[in-house]
């Protein structure tokens, strides 16, 4: 089996232990027949989610801190991997650490001889008492302990928490993912989703494997929560309502580890639209009070759409003077914006969307100025866009339909989707079309019936 294998599936077993509460032990044997390794040395690094690279750090780190030291180079990642796959046995000062390191009984990584290791606790035991297991010799154990000078037990332990601590994911690598994230995010609206969410998928699995191994690391929490956010907009689209909820919930999650509060805020944005689309769009509201009571009223582009779309929502629901203040609100805080806060690919709020979501607002209320900010938006985005030039039309198409010519409604609905390839006109774009055939039929079934031949057959 291949050491990629292994990685996916011992990452798999890790969570499962977790959520079953298993003992490492536990963990470590279902690892060996699992993922079939050659030797428990093995098993043991899998198990506990790092690299040899890791265990080699902190075997050198605990012998340095004995006054030990290793030799320059030793162990090598070619050496450590030759023990990994039972060509050579590492040596008795070696296993000496690797015990200490992994916190083991050697009998246990497979590493066991007549002779017992000797560690700052006394010898390793050849084996590991576990409750289920005979009873403990605990006099012998504490005379152990109190042989033992208190402070070389706690300089170890600290010693082992500083190699965790320094367990960080490479600059370079974090900008890989970085243009990852950014080569995925600009694909979004170019490319089918169902073919976005298939190349999102492998980056998607190796990035779950990092953030186990790199549990510290906010920079890689924030590529996590934005790639897990473009699934859950993909999802939006695909009206997928239950996948869209759940990968935006994980999306929060990572957003919170990354303490970034723009993006904590482009999350409660990204959960509220899918809201709106879906059958509770009056959630909106609660999404965007929850938001600002926890992330605080700082400026920031998805703050102000999150604010357009509760405008957007009153104003559908039928509140004109709440969806007015908050368009008002929208606007202040996009006024306060930069230019590079406006136009941030995907995660940004750009003037055209902004204008988009004021004429949404106006068209919704009944506002004669809706046609004007209508052509405004319009005119910022081009001609191929296929999301939101033909959601503005949709809504130019609903104002006609509401002033009682819903042969012109009819008109600007079918230009605004045969505009749009087949490929790309996803399910929310096809069911507000739906619903706009719905309203122009109470003023003309003919019309109507001329849009469902045209778009929806």
């Amino acid at each position: 089996m291949d050491s990629q294998s292994r990685d996916v599936i011992s990452a798999e077993l890790r969570a499962r232990a977790a959520y079953e509460n298993w003992t490492l032990w536990q963990l470590v044997q279902t690892i060996s027949g699992k993922a079939e390794t050659p030797t428990l040395l093995m098993a043991w690094r899998l198990a506990c989610g790092q690299t040899q690279n890791e265990v080699i750090t902190g075997v050198r780190v605990l012998a340095s801190d004995e006054g030990r030291p290793c030799s320059d180079g030793t162990p090598s990642i070619s050496q450590y991997s030759r023990w990994e796959n039972g060509h050579i046995v590492p040596g008795r000062f070696y296993r000496r650490y690797l015990a200490l390191w992994f916190r083991a009984p050697l009998v246990r990584m497979g590493l066991a001889d007549e002779d017992p290791i000797v560690t700052l606790m006394g010898e390793v035991p050849e084996s590991l008492t576990e409750p289920e297991d005979a009873d403990v010799d605990r006099r012998h154990f504490l005379s152990l302990a109190a042989a033992t000078p208190i402070v070389f037990s706690l300089d170890g332990t600290r010693s082992q928490m500083e190699a965790g601590l320094r367990r960080v994911l490479p600059a370079t690598d974090l900008e890989h993912w970085a243009d990852v994230t950014a080569g995925h995010v600009a694909s979004y609206g170019t490319m089918p989703p169902q073919t976005l969410l298939q190349a999102l998928t492998p980056d998607l699995h190796e990035l779950a494997n990092l953030t186990d191994r790199y549990p510290h690391q906010r920079e890689l929490h924030l590529i996590a929560s934005r790639l897990c956010g473009l699934v859950g907009a993909v999802s939006t689209d695909l009206e997928q309502e239950r996948a869209a909820r759940d990968w935006l919930h994980t999306a929060k999650r990572y957003g919170e580890l990354s303490s970034n509060v723009a993006h904590q805020y482009w999350i409660a944005m990204a959960q509220a639209m899918s809201a709106f689309y879906g059958p509770t769009p009056q959630t909106v509201i609660s999404i965007a009070d929850r938001a600002r009571t926890s992330l605080g009223s700082g400026a920031s582009a998805p703050a102000a759409q999150l604010a357009g779309l509760a405008a957007r929502t009153h104003a559908l629901l039928g509140k004109h003077e709440q969806a007015a203040r908050e368009l008002d609100s929208a606007r202040s805080i996009f006024d306060r914006l930069t230019p590079e806060q406006k136009n941030e690919p995907f995660f940004g709020f750009p003037d055209g969307e902004m204008t988009m979501y004021g004429s949404q607002v106006l068209s919704l209320i009944g506002d004669d100025s809706a046609w004007e900010e209508q052509e405004q938006a319009l005119a910022a985005y081009p001609a191929d866009d296929p999301m939101d030039r033909p959601l503005i039309l949709l809504d130019r198409a609903r104002y006609l339909a509401r002033k009682n010519e819903p042969d012109e409604a009819a008109s600007v609905a079918v230009s605004a989707i045969t505009a749009v390839p087949e490929q790309l006109r996803v399910p929310l774009l096809m069911t507000q079309v739906r619903k706009l055939t719905d309203i122009i039929e109470q003023r003309s079934g003919d019309a109507a019936d001329r849009l469902r031949a045209m778009v929806l057959v």
